[in-house]
């Protein structure tokens, strides 16, 4: 039972970190909208949420599914939206990652992409950070600019604000993490190197740290955060808190896989003895932050070497 209560944390908790209705647009957007929006979603301070008659429809059958793959590896894209309280999916996401089960060992891979990464926006003959993708056509689409920059076959995702992330994590009692003197302050805990109870609020304020590095740390301690909240059910968390933290989160999560699909991949998840590989992508030496006119910092990265390796990581076990 607590097994499965793990590797449905695993799967909802990856979601709350990182966050869908798919928004329908009645009209494509002009090339001068499209202007406005960009200089709308490369405002930082803004929750970025567009208005439907702006946003980019996309067909389930057009995501741009790469063929060829191996068939035992189900791969999921996950989202954290920036909207707080607005609606699910349609701001920027401030989290992406891509959640990888092999259907018949179970084994699981979580891949965290660098919100600032500069890709190519389909449809729209424009180029601007990843995590753009959602504010201009949901979740879908988001999956859409996955596949194309990276070569992947996303089908499904799921996604979630971060009302759901803070309430999994009181929900589950908190967390407890070691954090250093400059991010306890920042994150609202208390002025200590030793180990200490996060809850929902500070770990939030925690993964959302920029003061201190790049958007690659903040990553980082994404899956720090991650990792120590599966520990901490793997090691004898309350199993009752852990229901209800995954019972309060299905409120805020919104997928468009089945209850079937989900199912399907529990029983392999179930007989496996291995714990989940996480990295980053892309690597050093494979990226560089640029300027772009003046104001906006964003990821300028060698697209062939991210993907081989991120393929690598996903398929083989190879982490960079």
């Amino acid at each position: 039972m607590k097994k499965l209560a793990v590797f449905s944390l695993v799967v909802v908790t990856v979601f709350s970190l990182f966050v869908g209705v798919l928004a329908e647009s009645t009209s494509e957007p002009t090339q001068d909208q499209l202007e406005a929006l960009a200089a709308v979603l490369e405002d930082d301070s803004s929750e970025a949420v567009v208005a439907d008659q702006f946003r980019v429809q996309v067909s389930p059958d057009d995501l741009s599914v790469v063929s060829g793959l191996d068939p035992d590896w189900v791969n999921i894209l996950l989202l954290g939206t920036d909207t707080g309280s607005a609606k699910l999916n349609y701001g920027r996401t401030d989290t992406m990652l891509i959640l990888s089960v092999n259907k018949v060992t179970g084994k699981m891979r979580l891949a965290s992409l660098v919100r600032d990464m500069y890709v190519d926006i389909p449809h729209l003959a424009v180029r601007n950070r990843i995590n753009t993708a959602n504010a201009f056509g949901g979740p879908l689409y988001a999956i859409k600019v996955v596949n194309e920059t990276l070569g992947l076959n996303i089908t499904d995702y799921c996604s979630v604000n971060f009302k759901g992330f803070k309430d999994i994590i009181d929900y589950l009692g908190g967390v407890t993490m070691t954090l250093s003197l400059s991010e306890a302050h920042i994150a609202g805990a208390k002025g200590t190197t030793e180990p200490q109870l996060l809850n929902g609020e500070q770990a939030l304020a925690y993964v959302r740290i920029r003061q201190l590095d790049d958007n690659f740390g903040r990553n980082t301690r994404q899956r720090k955060l991650l990792d120590a909240m599966l520990q901490q059910v793997l090691s004898g968390g309350d199993l009752t808190r852990t229901m209800a933290a995954l019972t309060e989160t299905l409120k805020h999560l919104s997928t468009n896989m089945t209850i079937n699909e989900v199912l399907q991949l529990v029983p392999a998840v179930l007989k496996s003895n291995e714990g989940m590989d996480m990295a980053g992508f892309p690597v050093a030496g494979d990226y560089k932050s640029e300027m772009i006119g003046g104001t906006r910092s964003v990821v300028i990265f060698d697209q062939q070497a991210t993907t081989e390796k991120l393929h690598r990581f996903i398929y083989e076990g190879v982490t960079p």
